[in-house]
C-alpha cells in the first residue's frame, strides 16, 4: 500500500466521524475489519496516553487498538 493511500477501515472511520456516518453494511463491514485486523508495529495512541502501562497493539494505519477502533465506530469520535 502507497504511503499515502488509507486502509478501507481508516477510510470508514474517518467517514463515520466527519462525514454521514455509514450505512448497515458499511458499518457492518468496519467491525469485520476490526475484529480480523492487520496490526502494526506501533502502539494505540489512545492507550498510551490513557493507560501507559497496558498498551495495545494498533491496527495498521489508524493509530488505535481495536477496543478504541470499536469506540470510536460506535461514538462516531
Amino acid at each position: 500500500m502507497n504511503a499515502n493511500q488509507k486502509s478501507e477501515l481508516q477510510q470508514l472511520l474517518e467517514k463515520n466521524a466527519y462525514g454521514t456516518g455509514l450505512s448497515p453494511e458499511k458499518q457492518s463491514r468496519a467491525h469485520q475489519l476490526i475484529a480480523n485486523p492487520d496490526l502494526s508495529e506501533k502502539n494505540c495512541w489512545v492507550c498510551e496516553i490513557s493507560r501507559p502501562d497496558d498498551t495495545q497493539k494498533a491496527i495498521f494505519d489508524t493509530g488505535l487498538c481495536q477496543g478504541h477502533a470499536r469506540y470510536a465506530l460506535v461514538t462516531r469520535k
